[in-house]
């Protein structure tokens, strides 16, 4: 049995050393990583080692508030909560990965730390039957699961009509009197009816702007592309969009005009409601300049299902590796993303090379936990990923998932307020360890020797 370990240098890699000296014996399955601090892993280095074989993951690093670099091990708590609550979500066992505390003069609560957790990992492994579960391909079409987006959208409602007469008028005076250098928005024309993107700069052009339950593409993305004050015609996920690039320094407030149109719902070509849309809690934009045919609240007619009530809300294994296999890797679900701005993604940079020259299950699994790794804390929820998908796969309720958690968790929702940091980039000193090895839901102890509190 194979346990990757990942210690810091300065305490959980000095406490293994005592544990040596003080002749204190643990099993020999674990295999050690030294890193020079907690902060510093990569999650994905995680997924790697458990997609290449790894029966289990151990990481351990100082002690809160004790760090060499005084704050890493802060920033790395809430990361690795996240990706344990990731890896569930995908069906993983969630003994396969374990994080905890151990300082250089810890000798026996490192020794003890290892036993615990070669112990469950060898329970999980001898459960499964196999020492590389988290490899294995399942068939083609193994797993068949109930389909999304079964309800009828209604017609288009008066909210549509009232904002459309509007937008006109709006971004004509806009362009007339120097507010804005252009507008970005939806014109007709798409196949399908749907409507497509189109960047106006000219008063005399305002009249081919339209708004109605078609214009599902994302539009914050070609904010990133211009200069000068642009307005944009936002439905409440693009406003949470620009929010967040907001937020994150990619954009600038004083150069957004956000117009912000109440929607409804998406639908697609056979008038269906877009999956997004059902779990869609946001009907009016979070943050606009001005706010089009302004909706009642209180009288939203499209009766919206959750996951649940879908019959979707199985997270496992075969669930994960069934949307897996129809996977062809050509990162439409990225592209579509407003999040994923990086010039030059992760699965395409050359040290470490993540990419193998003939992808297989295991690298279209690296890529999709990444990705959703990456968006962790960042996800708007606008369904742009399942949309732009060729294949069919559904791989947002991984993200959701971990959207939900990081709410429930850390009272964070992405896009919502211009004054809140990125949950994923602060940390707390008293934040939670859910999840950790011996972690309670009452209090969270160190004691010398380890224990049920290890």
């Amino acid at each position: 049995m194979k346990i990757v370990a990942f210690l810091c240098t300065w305490c959980s890699y000095a406490g293994a050393d005592l544990a040596g000296t003080g002749r204190n014996q643990y099993p020999p399955d674990i295999r050690v990583i030294r890193v020079p601090c907690s902060g510093r892993i990569n999650p994905l280095y995680i997924i790697k080692a458990l997609l290449e074989g790894a029966d289990g993951v151990m990481v351990s690093g100082c002690h809160p508030g004790d760090c060499h670099y005084l704050v890493g091990n802060f920033y790395a708590r809430r990361r690795f909560i996240v990706l344990k609550k990731l890896l569930t979500t995908a069906g993983f066992d969630s003994d396969r990965v374990h994080f905890t505390w151990v300082s250089a003069s810890e000798g026996v609560r490192f020794a003890d730390a290892v036993r615990k957790v070669t112990e469950m990992v060898a329970q999980v492994a001898q459960g499964d039957g196999s020492a590389v579960r988290f490899c294995e391909t399942q068939g083609d079409g193994d797993v068949s699961f109930p389909p999304r987006g079964v309800k009828n959208s209604p017609l288009l409602s008066d909210n549509y009509f009232e904002a459309q007469e509007q937008l006109a008028v709006r971004c004509r005076r806009l362009l007339e009197d120097g507010t804005v250098s252009s507008t970005i928005g939806f014109q007709a024309g798409g196949e399908t009816g749907l409507s497509i993107p189109c960047i106006i700069d000219s008063p005399d052009d305002a009249d081919k702007l339209v708004w109605n339950n078609r214009c599902v593409s994302g539009l914050s993305h070609y904010l990133l592309e211009r200069s000068g004050k642009t307005a944009i015609v936002a439905k409440p996920c693009d406003a949470r969009a620009i929010v967040n690039l907001i937020v994150e320094n990619q954009l600038k407030r004083d150069d957004v005009y956000i117009i912000g149109m109440p929607c409804d719902g998406m639908v697609d070509e056979d008038g269906k409601l877009l999956s997004a849309c059902y779990d869609c809690k946001a009907h009016i934009p979070p943050v606009f300049d001005i706010l089009l045919g302004e909706k009642d609240t209180d009288n939203n007619e499209i009766n919206r299902l959750s996951e649940n009530g879908l019959g979707l809300s199985d997270t496992s294994y075969e669930r994960f590796v069934n949307e897996i296999n129809k996977c062809i890797l050509c990162y439409s679900c990225r592209q579509s993303c407003y999040g994923c701005y990086c010039k030059t993604c992760f699965m395409e940079r050359g040290e470490p090379d993540w990419q193998t020259a003939s992808p297989d299950t295991g690298a279209k699994m690296l890529y999709h936990l990444g990705r959703a790794m990456h968006l962790s804390g960042r996800c708007v929820e606008c369904g742009a990923c399942e949309n732009a998908c060729a294949s069919g796969v559904n791989i947002r309720y991984l993200i959701k998932s971990v959207t939900d958690f990081i709410d429930e968790t850390y009272d964070y929702r992405a896009g919502m307020d211009l004054e809140k940091e990125p949950v994923m980039l602060i940390y707390k000193a008293d934040d939670s360890e859910i999840g950790f090895l011996g972690y309670t839901t009452d209090e969270v102890t160190h004691t010398e020797g380890g224990g049920e509190n290890v």
